[in-house]
């Protein structure tokens, strides 16, 4: 511009013409100018906006994470937790009292998401499904607390691309403590406390498993109270059920710890022995048959007594497929004892002879 308008001083015409060219140009400029300007405005006011959007879904999130009852934690990639929330430190970390002190920055620099899991085998199976698919869903874990472990629905999802792992835990104790109550009412006799029938057998298949993989013996007596049926005629009802829970209490102090026993029908009940033999089975039938004969019941002033009859059998291989065919030679061996006068111990006749006659040949 400025060597045009050397080569034109000498021509006004010219020069005017070079400056309306100038003007034009500055006017274009700042025309321009402003565009950029009222662009700059809106993209600023679009910026203010879109953080002004994010700052309110980060309180929205925060309020969630503060205030949620179940439990999050952020873990990096590595398994270590960089935060948790107030709920999940309020289910791991211990009651306040002197020297307690964990809140959630201290729970988080210690812990890692392992550290969680109360059983190390639901972890590896929670880290192999992370893996394998970024998430995992409704996982039913026990979690490391101070009150011992708790039952929790465990989820967790991978943030990419750090690889960031978020998840949440859900206590759902309450939940498994009435599921087992259920389990403990369907599998217990309300009247004596003992394992009813099906419970008795679901423990019987367990244990005859167990002795089929270690060949050890596994001795099952059938017991039955002698002319039940009188002591409900007499007495009523209520002293034949009184009976029974005398009965059956007598039973639970007389065996081992090891043994099992369970009211399986009316007033019969069995006795499930691992680790017992048919001469061991015989020992300790004719122990219960004592503490039995000297049982009394209070009844209306007066001491009822009643005695019991006994069969016992042992679990034999390829002779009992399941618990009931090793129970029903008990049952054939009580009926034995009935018939020869009651308030006795009868053997399986079946394996009987076959022991005695072995034991003789070893003599």
């Amino acid at each position: 511009m400025r060597e045009r308008l050397e080569r034109v001083r000498d021509d006004p015409q010219r020069v005017l013409a070079l400056a309306g060219e100038f003007l034009d140009l500055a006017s274009r400029m700042v025309s321009r100018a402003e565009k950029l300007a009222r662009i700059g405005d809106r993209t600023q006011a679009r910026m203010v906006d879109l953080n002004r959007r994010l700052r309110q879904q980060e309180e929205q999130y925060r309020g969630i994470f503060e205030n949620s009852t179940e439990g999050i934690f952020l873990a990096d990639a590595a398994g270590r937790l960089l935060t948790v929330n107030q709920a999940l430190v309020e289910l791991l970390a211990p009651p306040p009292g002197p020297g307690a002190g964990v809140g959630e920055a201290a729970l988080a620099e210690t812990a890692t998401v392992a550290s969680l899991f109360f059983d190390h085998a639901d972890f590896r199976v929670f880290e192999q499904v992370l893996q394998a698919s970024g998430r995992v869903r409704r996982m039913e874990v026990r979690l490391v607390t101070p009150r011992g472990p708790v039952w929790c629905l465990v989820g967790a999802s991978v943030i990419e691309p750090d690889g960031h792992v978020v998840g949440m835990t859900q206590d759902i104790s309450a939940r498994k403590a009435l599921e087992d109550e259920l389990v403990r009412r369907a599998t217990s006799d309300s009247l004596t406390g003992l394992a009813n029938r099906r419970g008795f057998f679901e423990n019987a298949v367990r244990a005859q498993a167990a002795a089929a993989r270690s060949r050890a013996p596994l001795g099952m007596i059938m017991v039955d109270v002698d002319h039940f049926k009188n002591v409900n005629d007499a007495y009523g009802h209520d002293v034949g059920d009184a009976v029974l829970r005398a009965v059956a209490g007598r039973l639970r102090d007389s065996v081992r710890v090891a043994d099992m026993v369970g009211r399986v029908g009316g007033e019969e009940f069995a006795v499930l022995c691992p680790g017992t033999d048919l001469a061991g089975g015989e020992e300790l039938a004719e122990r219960l048959r004592r503490a039995l004969e000297g049982l009394c019941v209070e009844a209306g002033g007066q001491c009822v007594r009643v005695t019991a009859s006994f069969g016992v059998a042992v679990f034999t291989e390829g002779l009992d497929p399941e618990p009931a065919a090793c129970l029903a030679r008990a049952d054939k061996a009580l009926y034995a004892a009935k018939r020869s006068g009651r308030n006795r111990v009868c053997l399986d006749c079946g394996l009987w002879p076959a022991l005695r006659g072995g034991a003789a040949e070893m003599a």
